[in-house]
Parts: structure tokens; C-alpha cells; sequence
């Protein structure tokens, strides 16, 4: 592999070289490919950094690594265009892996932080799994440079730090504790205020039912379409509306259950009456908020072998688990929870709970001001 992928580097460091030669601007670059579109953290600060720092130019570069060759030669034009944009800025943000930044010889200038796209941390991830289960290829890895030349990651506790710090392969000291901007709407009475308001215009049937949230994480080529139903059908459509939040990069399908894509997770977490989750990082948001937790850990051993975790789940998490669905929806119908657990967990991995857009966007400018 590395035969193949160093001489695409190499010319590709070479067009890089000239596109260096270009005058290096006030300018920020965020990056992702979660999305073909800007997170809700990208559009928090955009709007802040526009209103507190206007000189300063922001360009949004998101684009999703598709399947099949048309896509895949796509993404290399992308890959161009974000080269085009680094080479003249003075900070870019991640929110994800980007080969632009870590296979290139970068600026010793150039700061590049990387914001990740999820609060705490539970599963692994990054170089923490590299050649394990649902990890990258290890010689795909090296050969990509992956997660190379950040100046500085983000995470939102200090009990993520040492986490952090392996996943990505740096010291501890480059691990800054700062919440993603997200927070301040997870926080914020206006936020849920206009998102309920358009939940129950769109769906005025939650009124008048408790609503069960299901947001579970990626399975990397596996179908849980039948254990969703099965979740779904345990609960007594007279009483429960089940609401399914599924993995932007999964597709899953399920009669009994409100397949909703017309609101964010976070938006809806504020129409949930109980939350169930498994190892997704939402259950990070759902615990900000003080939502009752439930885990349909259904492949609770599977999943610890293919992916691990950071932390001791069955010990940590902040409400009943259980693979059974049955079992479940009588705890939710007993109210089974105890929401000083939840808030207590939410506080112990999500530090900073307030001002976090604003702090950010002060962090970033602070960059582009001291650029040298």
C-alpha cells in the first residue's frame, strides 16, 4: 500500500508546494467530511466570528467521502480545492480526519485544530482501534499520516484527556478542555423553545403521547433494521410514539417507529419524554440536558470486540441496560431512571456548559491574530 499511496504524495505535495507560493491570508478553513453540509457547530461559529472578528475570511469545505468510483474522483477534486484553501490560510478546524492536513508537509505556521465531532468520549476511535475490529487499516494508516500535524484537539472534560491524547497520538499537553459550541443549544431556552415549537407543527401527535428518542451509533457494514423494530414494537403505540434517530451514515428501516429526518438529533432530544441509546455520543447531549437514559445494548459483546470502549460501560452509564426491548420499555414505563445520575454524568465528561460558542471563536481568532 504505501508503494502506491507515497508517489501520490509526493505529486501532490509538489502541487501543494506551489500553491504556498500564494500570499497567506486572515483566513480560517473548516473542514469535514461528516456531512456535505455545515454542523451545527460550524454554523454556531460562523455566526459569531462574522459578528465579533469580521476581518476575518471563513471558508466551509464539507464534503462526504461517498461509495463507487464517480464519488471517489469527486472527493480528489475536493481534496484539491481544500489543498487551494490551506495553503492560504492561517488556521483551518476540523471536525473529522482530513488527508489535505495530515499527509502534507504543512506551514510550520499553519494551526490546525481539530474540534472533533463528538462530545466526551466512550468508544474508541482514531489510532486507539487502528488494525482492530472497525478500525482503519494499520498500513492504510501510516501511509496516510492519519492525524498528523494538529497544533491543537479539542475535547469537552478532562476526564477525556488521556483518551483524546491516544486516539489521536499526542502528548497530553496538546489537549485543550473546551466544549463544542452545540452546548449553548443544548443549554439555551430559545434553542429548545423554537425547536419544540416546529416539532409539534410538524408533528402534532407528540402532544398528546410520551415520545421515546432512539439514537443509536454506527454499525460499520451491519443492518440493525430488525433489533430497531424490535425496540419500536415493544412499546404500546396508545401511549408511546417511537421516534428513530439514526446515524447519518446508516440506513436503517422501521414501520412501528417515526423515521424522522427533518430535525437534527439535538433538536429532537427536547421533544423526548426518555432517551435510549447504545454508544452513541448522545447520550453526552441527552445527559447535558437531563434526559431519562435508557441502552439497548443488544450487541453489547460484539461491539466490545470490534470497537471497545474507553470507559467501564456497564459500570458508567447513567441508567438501565439491557438487550431485551421488552425489558426496556418496562422500565421507561416504570420510570426507572434517576436524573441526578444522568446530570451528574453530563457534568463529569461535558466541563463546560456555558459561553461555549463565544470561546471557541475567541480561541480561533486568538490563532489568526498571533500568526507569525
Amino acid at each position: 500500500m504505501k508503494k502506491i499511496v507515497k508517489p501520490i504524495i509526493g505529486v501532490l505535495n509538489l502541487i501543494y508546494g506551489v500553491m504556498k507560493l500564494s500570499r497567506v491570508r486572515d483566513k480560517v478553513t473548516f473542514i469535514s467530511r461528516q456531512a456535505d453540509e455545515k454542523s451545527e457547530d460550524m454554523e454556531m461559529l460562523e455566526k459569531v466570528i462574522r459578528k465579533k472578528y469580521p476581518g476575518i475570511e471563513q471558508v466551509f469545505l464539507c464534503k462526504k467521502l461517498g461509495d463507487g468510483i464517480p464519488a471517489r474522483v469527486s472527493y480528489c477534486f475536493h481534496i484539491l480545492k481544500q489543498m487551494r484553501h490551506i495553503a492560504t490560510s492561517k488556521v483551518v478546524v476540523l471536525d473529522s480526519y482530513c488527508i489535505s492536513v495530515s499527509a502534507l508537509k504543512q506551514r510550520d505556521s499553519l494551526v490546525v485544530i481539530q474540534m472533533w465531532h463528538a462530545l466526551g468520549s466512550l468508544k474508541k476511535f482514531g489510532l486507539s482501534i487502528v488494525g482492530e475490529g472497525e478500525g482503519r487499516d494499520r498500513e492504510l494508516a501510516d501511509a496516510f499520516s492519519m492525524h498528523r500535524n494538529y497544533t491543537y484537539i479539542l475535547t469537552s472534560g478532562h476526564q477525556c484527556i488521556h483518551n483524546f491524547a491516544e486516539a489521536f497520538g499526542y502528548d497530553e499537553d496538546r489537549i485543550v478542555v473546551m466544549s463544542l459550541p452545540r452546548v449553548d443549544k443544548l443549554t439555551g431556552w430559545d434553542f429548545k423553545e423554537g425547536a419544540l415549537r416546529r416539532i409539534y407543527e410538524t408533528y402534532p401527535e407528540f402532544r398528546k403521547k410520551k415520545v421515546v428518542v432512539y439514537a443509536p451509533t454506527q454499525r460499520v457494514d451491519r443492518d440493525i433494521s430488525r433489533e430497531t423494530e424490535r425496540l419500536a414494537e415493544a412499546f404500546s403505540r396508545d401511549e408511546y410514539i417511537v421516534v428513530v434517530k439514526k446515524h447519518p451514515l446508516m440506513d436503517i428501516r422501521c414501520d412501528a417507529a417515526v423515521m424522522d429526518e427533518k430535525f437534527t438529533t439535538l433538536e429532537m432530544l427536547f421533544a423526548a419524554d426518555y432517551v435510549i441509546c447504545d454508544y452513541s455520543a448522545v447520550i453526552f447531549e441527552a445527559a447535558v440536558i437531563g434526559k431519562p437514559l435508557f441502552f439497548y445494548a443488544f450487541d453489547y459483546d460484539r461491539y466490545g470486540v470490534e470497537r471497545d470502549f474507553y470507559i467501564d460501560y456497564k459500570a458508567e452509564m447513567p441508567g438501565v441496560i439491557s438487550e431485551d426491548p421488552e425489558k426496556l420499555a418496562a422500565a421507561v414505563a416504570s420510570d426507572d431512571y434517576d436524573l441526578r445520575k444522568v446530570r451528574a454524568f453530563g457534568r463529569k465528561y461535558v466541563e463546560n456548559q456555558e459561553g461555549c460558542t463565544e470561546k471557541l471563536a475567541e480561541f480561533i481568532a486568538d490563532q489568526v491574530k498571533a500568526y507569525e
